[in-house]
């Protein structure tokens, strides 16, 4: 029997379309982390089918595809009501931690990406990006990343950084608390 996770890679998405209002255009490819961590999110959870060309037409239909991506504070809650999960965003990332601890649901964490201005690399992104926290033992998390390629994290700044097996990336919660630094956590339980 298969226990891998149910895993979405934007990258996959390349010629489907996921257009903001402000051009018309993108592709899920471009802009469409926040959907596929949402679909991640509900399969995984739930068991149910929500693939990401469904989490990314909710999003355009509540109005949250933005011209850089996904606005997930109008986002998660239209997405929690549509498949019955309950959603609280906190930007403390202990309180993200501790809720993964307890084993209540799944979150998706908001990446920060490069800040020159303090010297720090982004580990899962070099800009803003959506990533699921899955998981955790002792220190480490378990990350879904929907932008994971072979090679995403063995550029400089990122290596060593993150332990792969198979799509899930694994990386010391001091890593995700850096990597996410002021920026939201939404944390999604069963209603």
């Amino acid at each position: 029997m298969d226990t891998s996770p149910i895993f979405y890679c934007q990258l996959d998405y390349a010629d489907v379309p996921y257009p903001n209002a402000h051009t018309g255009r993108g592709t899920i490819a471009d802009n469409g982390c926040g959907p596929c961590c949402a679909a991640m999110v509900a399969e995984n959870m739930l068991g149910i089918s929500f693939p990401p060309q469904e989490a990314c037409r909710l999003a355009i239909e509540c109005g949250a595809r933005e011209k850089p991506g996904t606005d997930l504070y109008i986002f998660a809650p239209v997405f929690a009501a549509r498949v019955g999960l309950k959603v609280k965003n906190t930007m403390d990332a202990d309180e993200a931690k501790a809720f993964l601890a307890r084993g209540e649901g799944l979150v998706i964490a908001n990446t920060y990406g490069d800040r020159p201005q303090d010297g720090w690399i982004g580990v899962f992104s070099d800009s803003g990006h959506y990533i699921v926290l899955a998981g955790i033992e002792d220190n480490t998390i378990c990350v879904w990343d929907p932008m994971y390629r072979p090679g995403r994290y063995d550029v400089p700044g990122r290596a060593g950084k993150v332990r792969m097996r198979g799509n899930e990336a694994f990386a010391d919660f001091d890593i995700i608390r850096e990597d996410c630094h002021d920026r939201p956590f939404f944390l999604f339980s069963r209603a």
